[in-house]
């Protein structure tokens, strides 16, 4: 390792800087929707900020009526000049 220690937040301070509430981020990770997460304890939950990042990054649109899939691919087209 290179000596860079990723910021691990919990899923209160996440939920917050998301602007979502508790319960919804925890619908989010028990439905497979919500960024990875790391088990800190068998009751604790913790996120990696780039993980978070990259999740927010895939979520991210350019348009209202397009998912993210859709979004991406458009995003790719463009920088290849296509």
């Amino acid at each position: 390792m290179d000596g860079y220690i990723d910021t691990v937040v919990t899923e209160k301070i996440l939920s917050k800087w998301l602007g979502i509430s508790l319960p919804s981020l925890q619908r989010l990770r028990s439905n497979g929707n919500g960024p990875r997460f790391v088990r800190l304890s068998e009751r604790r939950i913790g996120y990696r900020r780039k993980d978070v990042e990259l999740w927010l990054e895939a979520r991210t649109c350019d348009r209202i009526d397009a998912g993210p899939a859709q979004n991406e691919l458009e995003r790719q087209q463009r920088q290849s000049g296509e």
